[in-house]
């Protein structure tokens, strides 16, 4: 047998008998290991699922590995991430499950907001709270240059402008038109949470 053969043999037995008797001992059982294959994700996409509130399809997403900071595929969008998107509607839900699964708590979309800036100034204080709490910069300022804390304690008038601008681009076309009521009686509870 020449040199080389002999060493391919060597190597190959050597590999044979680490894959087969790596890591087991006697106390070891007979059981085969059992490769976990992730779950596949379901047909709806992760952003569109975070958009809808759509809880089980997050977690069959979260589950299979998917990215979870994936962005608003639409060109004229603002380019939210799935936790944007989720702050923005109020899924309270999707939006925990997403932060809780180590989504990007500080990502800006192209308009400089972060999550905490859109889950505060559509006062959703659950969102508001769990943002907080894993971390999110209160002082983060967007592009025109405000932090969350300076759109709340805004003069309700002026305000609403803003709010009227956004319900009529955004919620009234969708049917999901903004509660004023809501947010009126809420915006205090948001200021204390951003200022505690």
């Amino acid at each position: 047998m020449t040199k080389i053969n002999l060493n391919k043999l060597i190597a190959v037995a050597s590999i044979v008998l680490t894959a087969g008797c790596g890591g087991s001992n006697s106390q070891s059982s007979n059981k085969e290991e059992k490769i976990s294959i992730p779950p596949k994700p379901p047909a709806i996409s992760l952003f569109d699922a975070s958009a809808k509130g759509d809880l089980d399809a997050v977690k069959q997403h979260i589950a299979a590995g998917t990215d979870l900071n994936q962005l608003d595929p639409n060109e004229q969008g603002s380019k939210d991430s799935c936790l944007g998107v989720a702050a923005a509607f109020g899924h309270k839900d999707v939006a925990i499950a997403l932060i809780d699964a180590g989504a990007d708590i500080g990502y800006r979309n192209k308009n400089g907001s972060s999550p905490l800036h859109i889950a505060s100034f559509l006062c959703y204080p659950e969102i508001t709270q769990a943002l907080i709490d894993k971390g999110a910069d209160r002082n983060a300022r967007d592009n025109e240059g405000g932090t969350a804390l300076e759109f709340m304690i805004l003069p309700w008038d002026q305000a609403k402008g803003i709010y009227d601008f956004i319900n009529g681009l955004i919620y009234k076309p969708l049917g999901v038109p903004l509660d004023y009521e809501r947010i009126k009686s809420t915006r205090s509870e948001i200021v204390k949470i951003l200022r505690s």
